[in-house]
C-alpha cells in the first residue's frame, strides 16, 4: 500500500524539481526522501523520477502516475 507522506514527496519533488528541495519543506532528511521515492517506485514497479546530481524530471511513467 503507498503512504500518503511518500505521495506528497513525490508531488511535492515534482512540482519542485528537486528531492532535496521536497525534503526540506517537509522537514526530513534527503535519504529519507530518496527512500520514500524507492519505496513508491518498488511497489509501482516504475521508475518516476529520472534523478542525476544536478536535476530530477519526471518520467514518463511517473508523468502519468503525477495526473
Amino acid at each position: 500500500m503507498l503512504r500518503f507522506d511518500d505521495l506528497q514527496l513525490f508531488v511535492r519533488a515534482a512540482d519542485l524539481g528537486s528531492l532535496s528541495a521536497a525534503a526540506r519543506g517537509m522537514d526530513m532528511s534527503a535519504a529519507v526522501a530518496s527512500a520514500a521515492l524507492k519505496r513508491i517506485e518498488h511497489q509501482l514497479g516504475a521508475r518516476l523520477l529520472a534523478r542525476s546530481t544536478r536535476s530530477l524530471r519526471l518520467t514518463a511513467e511517473g508523468e502519468g502516475f503525477l495526473e
